[in-house]
């Protein structure tokens, strides 16, 4: 008996580890806040339905590893249950253009030619060539193969190419419904499988208005997602600041009218050593929105001639510890100001 009760306990506190790895507490003043709480009446964003069925960061080669320039590559990739095109597409990573095509031309996938590519996507920062591949009427999958040039015994003389990053782009209406289920869910599903997410709505060449503004024309999703409330911008009128609340929707469905219409995210996690980048961009290319959903290498990369891996990791570990430090100063310097901010965010 009890054996059982102690198993029971341990698997309670297993569970309990598992559902709280989404969520984050904060402290300020003297009140403490779970952000990063995902939805829980929103589906993932749906799968692409062409992935491998072994993920290309389990693979073992001789150029990239322990012990070559690519030391860290391919990186830690925690493990998952939770299913979304991001988690999907990440399988893609560190595959060969071989077997790519190999895999595309057994399901029947057309290659697209590098004209077709850029009739669809214009003069965007969505691709303008390379391999890829048509899905469906509306989607489209894109993967980014670079030569690595440090694999072998001479520095930059190789030229092994790898995918190094895998895009999954979807037209949806140019409605406002649309566009934002999109952005809610790619935010949802970072809080989800990873440490954090973002996602901005700034069109491309409008400058985005002050913080101060009260007709803001851009905004952003940070640590909380509150549907029904929206985004806050600062009002001094009469002296003490105020939080006026704007809606996301009245932003997004003036913005969608224009040429420039811009979204851009980033999810992921805050291990430096993590393997990979995820992002989402949206871009409007005549009367069409394309979502792009992407994944991304951070260590099966070259980086500039006569800096290591190693010198690198040094840098950024050193960068990240003096940033934490400095974000606890200023959270310890507005911490009233914080919470106040934060009790107004998550009410309701």
């Amino acid at each position: 008996m009890k054996n059982y009760l102690k198993a029971a306990l341990t698997a309670i506190c297993l569970l309990s580890l598992i559902s709280a790895q989404a969520q984050k507490k904060v402290t300020y003043g003297k009140s403490t806040f779970t952000v990063y709480q995902p939805l829980p009446d929103l589906e993932p964003t749906p799968l692409c339905g062409f992935a491998p069925d072994v993920p290309g960061y389990t693979f073992k080669s001789k150029n990239y590893g322990p012990g070559t320039y690519y030391t860290y590559a391919p990186g830690n990739v925690p493990k998952t249950a939770y299913k979304c095109v991001l988690t999907e597409i990440k399988d893609w990573i560190a595959y060969r253009p071989e077997q790519v095509k190999e895999m595309a031309a057994k399901k029947g996938l057309k290659q697209l030619e590098e004209k077709e590519i850029k009739k669809l996507f214009k003069n965007t920062r969505l691709p303008n060539g390379g391999l890829m591949y048509q899905l469906t009427e509306d989607t489209w999958i894109w993967f980014n193969v670079t030569g690595l040039q440090n694999c072998g015994p001479k520095a930059w003389a190789s030229n092994e190419e790898y995918v190094l990053g895998v895009s999954v782009i979807v037209k949806v209406p140019a409605k406002t419904d649309f566009v934002l289920d999109r952005m809610y869910r790619f935010w949802n599903d970072g809080v989800r499988f990873s440490d954090f997410a973002i996602v901005n709505q700034s069109n491309f060449k409008t400058r985005p208005t002050a913080p101060n503004d009260q007709n803001p024309n851009n905004f952003s999703i940070g640590d909380v997602l509150n549907r029904e409330k929206g985004f806050y911008r600062l009002s001094f009128e009469g002296g003490a600041p105020t939080y006026i609340w704007h809606s996301y929707a009245k932003v997004v469905e003036e913005n969608i009218k224009k040429s420039d219409f811009d979204v851009s995210g980033q999810a992921g996690y805050e291990d430096l050593l993590t393997a990979f980048d995820y992002s989402l961009d949206a871009v409007k290319s005549g009367q069409n929105i394309y979502f792009s959903y992407s994944v991304q290498s951070r260590f099966l990369r070259d980086i500039e001639p006569g800096v290591t891996w190693q010198k690198e990791m040094a840098n950024r570990k050193q960068n990240e510890a003096q940033r934490k430090i400095e974000m606890q100063k200023i959270h310890k310097a507005n911490a009233v100001a914080l919470e106040k901010l934060y009790k107004e965010i998550l009410s309701k």
